[in-house]
């Protein structure tokens, strides 16, 4: 992971247009590079001129080259695989790339340690001078019993502290989870630890996020009725644009691009001032002295102002729930001006993840604030039941769930898996929290798990790879007891020598790495 840190850069002269080979590392934030046809894109930054293919399988684990061109954002490490060169303008510092962060997380991982791996050395520091002091009384007391006795019981404190030296158990558990997170990674799967790793085996309820994790995240908006004369639909779409711009939620995006599609551009001399979210419900902020909140109904039924709504637009809006649409509404000053569809698709492989966990034996449910009908539309088509659908709750409320699902009854983890500033909470409260690689930061750092490319196909290898690291490090420490146990009964009997003991202590140290390392993906 390390070789996918770039080392050098062309970085571009303003001024001259000249091409300048400079480290990687030196780049300024700001300044603009040229990568070539086969070239290693040099940092993080956004194509300003140029369209290619990317391979990002070094990051993502995603075979298929990627599409890039202007304004689109590119990663360090990554590398440019089409034939036509890119002009990329650096946003980040090398420390901050995502290539470090990958290193840097990984890193981390590593040096988290599992409770099996503590427990295994609670043992070793317990059993390792117990043994010690055993072999030391068999070579030296029975010395005088005589020489004959003295050279017997010598022989055996010496196979006994070869044999029952506790290399192979100790090593047993780390090598492990070294090669499980390596193949997780390799695969754009970051876990940061064995503890999390070894979590993922035991995990038997899973809590979905539904917009980005289930769906694609990618809302467009379908529909969009203007309530009452007052304004105008171009109007009606600035202060929607105004109050949406600084939202990175999907939602949010789809607002913002209508309005660009329709060429509506917004007064500059407008401003919105105090603008903050209101956990569950939407936004509210204040422009040219008009207060204007945008969110869902519950938002507006808080305030008093849902009744305004005549009956057939209810009607109508219900009607757009029905078909898998989340719908909301804009109010200016106490009057609800607008309301809107937009929809958004559940990802391809959603359903068959869904269906995989439910054959191993997994419950899954699903957690949004979405109203009922479209949280229906969308968990019905992924395969859920109607009662693993939870909708219209709070962050806090899925807090709460989160913890009934870990207090509730049977053995097993609860993982969550979102992608949101919402789902943070949760994340961070769940035995295993994922966060999906395209979401919000704050979810990805509140996390356990991330996938870097948001393939929830990832998420089912990750549990899989979980079970398989669990299984593999029972059968490495039954090896290691049953190897030594062994070798111990034919030296008690008469019937090993030191070669033998030296012979069976490496080996079995050989074999536990060996069935350790079985976990690393196969180079075809």
């Amino acid at each position: 992971i390390v070789q996918l840190r770039p080392e050098r850069a062309n970085l571009i002269d303003v001024e001259s247009g000249d091409i300048i080979i400079v480290p990687a590392a030196a780049l300024s934030v700001g300044s603009f590079v040229l990568v070539r046809t086969g070239d290693k894109i040099p940092c993080d930054g956004v194509v300003v001129d140029g369209t290619s293919a990317v391979d990002e399988s070094s990051l993502t684990g995603e075979s298929r080259p990627v599409r890039k061109g202007p304004d689109d954002k590119v990663s360090g490490g990554t590398i440019n695989i089409g034939t036509t060169p890119l002009r990329v303008k650096n946003v980040s510092t090398a420390n901050d790339s995502a290539v470090s962060r990958l290193i840097q997380l990984v890193e981390e991982a590593q040096a988290n340690r599992s409770p099996t791996e503590k427990m295994v050395d609670r043992f070793a520091k317990i059993y390792t001078p117990i043994v010690v002091l055993l072999a030391f009384s068999m070579c030296t007391f029975p010395w005088l019993a005589g020489t004959e006795a003295g050279k017997y019981w010598t022989k055996l404190g010496l196979i006994t502290i070869v044999i029952a030296c506790p290399c192979a158990l100790i090593i047993s558990t780390p090598i492990t989870y070294v090669a499980g997170l390596a193949a997780t990674a390799q695969r754009g799967i970051i876990v940061k630890g064995g503890a999390h790793l070894e979590a993922l085996g035991r995990v038997k309820k899973i809590a979905f996020d539904k917009t980005g994790t289930l769906t694609q995240g990618k809302f467009a908006l379908l529909h969009l009725n203007i309530l009452g004369d007052r304004f105008t639909r171009e109007e009606v779409m600035e202060y929607l644009a105004l109050m949406e711009s600084p939202s990175s939620h999907p939602l949010a995006i789809a607002l913002v691009q209508a309005t660009r599609n329709e060429n509506v551009t917004v007064n500059k001399s407008l401003e919105v001032l105090d603008h903050s979210l209101i956990e569950g419900e939407g936004i509210v902020g204040n422009v040219g002295g008009l207060t204007v909140r945008v969110g869902n109904a519950r938002l507006f039924k808080r305030v008093n102002l849902f009744k305004s709504i005549s009956n057939t637009d209810v009607d109508i809006s219900e009607s757009w729930c029905k078909s898998g649409g989340t719908v909301g509404y804009m109010s200016i000053d106490d009057d609800i001006v607008c309301m809107y569809c937009v929809q958004d698709a559940a990802r391809e492989e959603s359903r068959e993840v869904v269906h995989a966990f439910k054959l191993m034996g997994i419950e899954t449910v699903m957690l949004t604030g979405d109203n009922r009908s479209s949280a229906l539309a969308i968990g019905r088509e992924v395969g859920l039941a109607e009662e693993d659908i939870r909708s219209e709750l709070l962050p806090k409320e899925k807090l709460d769930i989160i913890t009934e699902l870990r207090c509730g009854n049977g053995k097993g983890l609860v993982l969550m898996v979102g992608d949101g500033v919402n789902d943070a909470p949760a994340l961070a409260i769940a035995d295993v929290g994922v966060a999906m690689g395209a979401g919000a930061a704050l979810a990805m750092e509140t996390s356990d798990i991330t996938l870097m490319d948001s393939n929830l196909k990832k998420l089912l290898y990750s549990v899989r790879m979980g079970q398989k690291t669990n299984r593999v490090i029972i059968e490495n420490i039954a090896f290691s007891f049953a190897a030594k146990a062994i070798v111990m009964g034919f030296t008690f009997a008469g019937m090993a020598s030191l070669w033998a003991a030296i012979g069976t202590d490496v080996g079995a140290m050989l074999i536990v790495t060996l069935n350790g390392m079985k976990l690393l993906p196969s180079k075809k």
